[in-house]
């Protein structure tokens, strides 16, 4: 069994990077990668149904408010 250092496998996912975009340099460039915008409807609104409050015997409370 052959052992590697982590320099040795940082080198090689180096090089298997350049590869990949040589073999496939317009698919580099496309693709971006972004959430939908049902994911970000969805934080938002749980965003504006939570509410958390100081209190006095723990220190925080949440409360979804639906």
């Amino acid at each position: 069994m052959q052992n590697f250092t982590h320099f040795e496998f940082q080198e090689q996912t180096k090089n298997e990077k350049k590869i990949n975009k040589l073999q496939n340099p317009a698919e580099e460039t496309s693709k971006s990668i972004s959430p939908s915008k049902r994911s970000i409807d969805l934080i938002l609104n749980y965003s504006k149904a939570l509410s958390i409050k100081k209190s006095k015997y723990v220190q925080h409370i949440e409360i979804i408010n639906n």
